[in-house]
């Protein structure tokens, strides 16, 4: 896929029920196994128990978020869509992410989110 592609896509945070503290914030866009409806919700399943997954592209990563939401705190850890989906290219998708994991960030949020710069890190291992 390059930056230039058009994709359907969207930006999703979770937050804590307890205090509504945002604790991270990513992006998610259509694929030929998530339709337009269920984008969001696909995605929460990936984070929590994407191990069972068969996947096609590669080996499931356990991150610093997803390694939270199987312990007691993430069962306080709810999504919500900020960014309903829509037509861009992902290079726009990417940038969008990092402004609103940056706007989080300076807010004291965030915090579960390792990657600030979803595009440079696009760009360092898609050359």
């Amino acid at each position: 896929m390059k930056l230039t592609d058009k994709v359907i896509g969207g930006i999703y945070e979770y937050y804590r029920e307890d205090n509504k503290e945002v604790v991270y914030r990513g992006s998610a866009k259509l694929t030929p196994s998530r339709t337009k409806d269920s984008i969001f919700k696909s995605v929460d399943a990936f984070h929590r128990e994407g191990e069972m997954f068969k996947l096609k592209f590669g080996k499931y990563a356990f991150t610093v978020f997803r390694s939270n939401l199987r312990r007691p705190f993430g069962k306080k850890l709810h999504q919500r869509v900020i960014v309903e989906p829509k037509e861009m290219t992902l290079e726009e998708l990417l940038i969008l992410e990092g402004d609103w994991i940056q706007k989080g960030i300076d807010e004291g949020e965030c915090y579960l989110n390792h990657d600030p710069n979803p595009l440079k890190t696009w760009k360092k291992y898609n050359k």
